[in-house]
């Protein structure tokens, strides 16, 4: 009886530790990442609008001066073989409101799942189109609060209902993505039975990198969100490279927009857009960058100048300070400001902008 007793007390020992040891196996070869961006700063602003419509200075808090502030969850099984599972869900947030952006979706930066093998990854959700994947590497002031995605929104834009396919060979990488409906916001503005091009998108990228240069090629198709624009098209083709000497990198590209969609007061009919920038690295912690972007809307003979430049300084390698400083000079009644084509400059205005905060990668 005695015997029996000291086994009856291993046995659930045993047990624990083999259950241990194959929740260790199971981990080893899959795994779950918390990460994130906080990033807010102080903004001061001339040329905005007041409750009468007038040009007035503004001065806020603004969230995301080097990256816009974010929490995600990545994760990765290996499935053997080479082919791993992967996900992302990415939420956008106004660090100085704490509230959700993208609309309020609670994932609204990025959410998809897919495989990855040698031969590329195919996801499936809401992502990032290739226009946002590639030219973020060849924006001069890289993707910070001002820059090359305030000229244009679809350079930071985004696909809900799409599947994405990216790889490379070689000093090529390449992507191609199809939506059914890239905006599911819009009340029966995409998926609609029977109308297969409502609210569709297509874009493709091909992208070179070898040594100090490389460029890419990117094009973007956006059909009408609803039945009676289907037919109309929003298109983009932009090409761009940058080339890498010592500490200094320099940047050149351009963009043609065509849209026979119903004009609103962001969106262009017709327009070439050239930038030119480039980036320095002074030293270890501190980085200059500086950019100039010029837009010759056609449709409307409006030629909008934006210049831009950055100060970066790494306290750490997960936390930085940064400055910003902005300036639009604005023509024929174009409303271009230093956050993009929105409200934030009255029409015809030039707008000077200045921001200081700090980021922290976590």
């Amino acid at each position: 009886m005695r015997h029996q007793g000291i086994f009856t007390g291993i046995k659930p020992l045993f047990l624990g530790a083999l259950l241990a040891s194959l929740s260790a196996g199971a981990h080893a070869q899959s795994s779950v990442t918390l990460y994130g961006i906080a990033d807010a700063g102080l903004e001061f602003l001339t040329g905005v609008p007041n409750s009468s419509g007038k040009a007035s200075n503004l001065l806020h808090m603004e969230s995301g001066g080097v990256k816009s502030s974010r929490i995600g969850l990545r994760g990765v099984e290996d499935l053997g073989g080479g082919l791993k599972a992967i996900f992302t869900l990415e939420g956008g947030i106004d660090i100085t409101t704490g509230k959700s952006q993208q609309g309020g979706r609670l994932f609204g930066r990025q959410a998809f799942v897919g495989l990855s093998s040698r031969y590329g990854a195919l996801t499936f959700g809401r992502q990032k189109v290739p226009m946002y994947d590639f030219s973020v590497r060849y924006d001069p002031l890289n993707y910070t609060v001002y820059g090359l995605k305030q000229t244009d929104a679809q350079f930071a834009g985004r696909a809900d209902n799409s599947v994405k396919y990216q790889g490379s060979f070689g000093s090529i990488h390449y992507e191609a993505l199809y939506s059914t409906g890239y905006d599911s916001t819009i009340a029966n503005g995409s998926q609609v039975p029977g109308e297969f091009k409502v609210g569709r998108e297509i874009g493709a990228a091909v992208e070179y990198a070898a040594g100090p240069f490389a460029a890419m090629v990117v094009y973007d198709l956006r059909n009408g969100t609803s039945i009676a624009t289907q037919s109309g098209k929003e298109q983009h083709l932009a090409a761009a490279a940058t080339y890498r000497i010592g500490k200094a990198k320099g940047f050149v590209g351009y963009r043609w927009l065509s849209s026979t969609l119903p004009l609103d007061a962001s969106t262009q009919g017709h327009a070439n857009e050239f930038w030119t920038g480039l980036e320095y690295r002074v030293s270890g912690p501190l980085t200059l960058a500086g950019a100039v972007f010029w837009t010759d809307i056609t449709s409307a003979g409006q030629r909008p100048l934006y210049l831009a430049a950055t100060a970066k300084y790494q306290l750490s390698k997960r936390t930085a300070l940064y400055s910003e400083l902005g300036y639009v000079k604005n023509s024929h009644g174009s409303n271009l400001g230093l956050n993009g084509y929105d409200t934030d400059v009255v029409a015809g205005h030039n707008q000077t902008g200045v921001m200081m905060g700090v980021v922290h990668y976590f």
